[in-house]
C-alpha cells in the first residue's frame, strides 16, 4: 500500500497553511450504513428467529355450534443465522515521515480520515454486490421497456407504486424506501412526470427536491447512492466507477430493529471484532512507526427478501 514519501510531504517552496487539496467523499454519498438498521450481536455468529409468514395470513377461524369444541391452530417458527466477517487495515506513520511533514494537517488526522473512507467504500461495495443484484429480492424487474430515462414510455411513479403494492400484498407492509444510483436519480429529476409534481417546491434545495420526490413516490426515505471508487489497480491510472449505478431498490425498512418487526435487511455488527468500525493505535519500534489499526466485523444481510422489489438496469 502506498505511503507519502519524504519529497511529497516536504515542499521546496513556501507552504500554504490555509488550504490542502483533498478528495474525501462526504458520508451522505454512501447509503449502505443508512439503509439497513444496525443490530449489535454479542458473538461473531448468531441465530435469529422468524415467524413463518404463511400462518399469519391464513383465514383460520371456523364456525362452532353451541356447546361444541373449538378448532385449534397455530403458527410456525423458523431460524436463520448471521456471521460477521472480519475486516481490517493498518496505516503506519514513520517517525521520519512525521518529522518531515509540512502539510497543514497532522498525519494522524489524515490517516484516520483515509481509513474511514476505506471503511465506507468497502461497506458500500459489499452492499451493492449483495443487494443490487438479480435474484436477491422477492421480485426483480429487468424489463428494458420500463427504463426511466425514456421520458415517453418510462413511468417511474407507476413502477414504484406497483412495487409498493406487490410488497404490501405479499407482506402486509408498504414499501417505505426507494434507493437508487446517481444516474437513476438524474433520470428521475428530469422525468416530466416528476418535474410536474415537484415544480411547486418553493425553495429548490436538494433536500427539498428529494423530499418532494419521496412524497411523489409515496415513500418515507429516498436515498441516492453517489459514492464512487477507483476500480483500477493501485499502480494503474485512476479510473472512477460508480458503486451503485443504474439500479433501483424499493423496500420496507423498519425504523429500528425490534420484536415482532420485519425489515428487508439489517446490518449485524459484532463489537468484539470492531463493530461497524473501531481504531486502535500501537507502536511498531522495528520500523520506528506509529500504526493506526482499523478493524470492523459485520454482516449486511437480507433477512426478509419479500420486503424488497428490485429494478435492474432501469436507465
Amino acid at each position: 500500500m502506498a505511503q507519502p514519501t519524504h519529497s511529497e510531504i516536504q515542499a521546496v517552496d513556501p507552504v500554504l497553511t490555509n488550504m490542502l487539496v483533498g478528495y474525501m467523499q462526504a458520508d451522505d454519498r454512501f447509503i449502505a450504513s443508512r439503509l439497513f438498521p444496525a443490530v449489535p450481536i454479542s458473538t461473531q455468529s448468531a441465530t435469529y428467529y422468524a415467524f413463518t409468514k404463511k400462518y399469519w395470513f391464513l383465514d383460520s377461524l371456523q364456525k362452532r355450534a353451541p356447546g361444541t369444541g373449538f378448532a385449534r391452530s397455530g403458527y410456525g417458527v423458523e431460524t436463520a443465522t448471521t456471521s460477521a466477517a472480519l475486516w481490517g487495515l493498518e496505516h503506519p506513520i514513520a517517525d521520519e515521515t512525521r518529522n518531515n511533514n509540512q502539510m497543514p494537517m497532522d498525519l494522524e488526522r489524515a490517516g484516520l480520515q483515509w481509513l474511514a473512507q476505506q471503511s465506507l467504500i468497502r461497506k458500500e461495495r459489499a452492499f451493492a454486490s449483495d443487494f443490487f443484484a438479480n435474484g436477491v429480492w422477492g421480485t426483480t424487474d429487468n424489463n428494458s421497456a420500463t427504463d426511466w430515462d425514456d421520458f415517453t414510455n418510462g413511468d417511474p411513479i407507476n413502477d414504484v407504486l406497483t412495487a409498493r403494492r406487490v410488497i404490501s400484498n405479499n407482506t402486509g407492509q408498504d414499501g417505505n424506501t426507494l434507493a437508487v444510483g446517481y444516474i437513476v436519480h438524474q433520470a428521475i429529476v428530469n422525468h416530466p412526470d416528476l418535474v410536474d409534481r415537484v415544480k411547486y417546491v418553493q425553495l429548490a434545495t436538494m433536500a427539498n427536491v428529494e423530499g418532494a420526490i419521496a412524497a411523489a413516490f409515496g415513500v418515507s426515505n429516498y436515498l441516492v447512492g453517489k459514492a464512487s471508487y477507483n476500480s483500477a489497480n493501485e499502480g494503474q491510472t485512476f479510473s472512477a466507477s460508480a458503486i451503485i449505478d443504474d439500479d433501483a431498490l424499493v423496500c420496507y425498512v423498519a425504523p429500528q430493529p425490534g420484536i415482532m418487526s420485519a425489515s428487508a435487511g439489517y446490518t449485524f455488527a459484532w463489537d468484539g471484532g470492531g463493530g461497524v468500525g473501531s481504531i486502535a493505535t500501537y507502536r511498531d519500534q522495528s520500523s520506528k512507526s506509529d500504526v493506526l489499526q482499523h478493524s470492523e466485523a459485520w454482516d449486511q444481510k437480507a433477512v426478509a427478501t419479500d420486503l424488497g422489489y428490485m429494478f435492474l438496469d432501469i436507465v
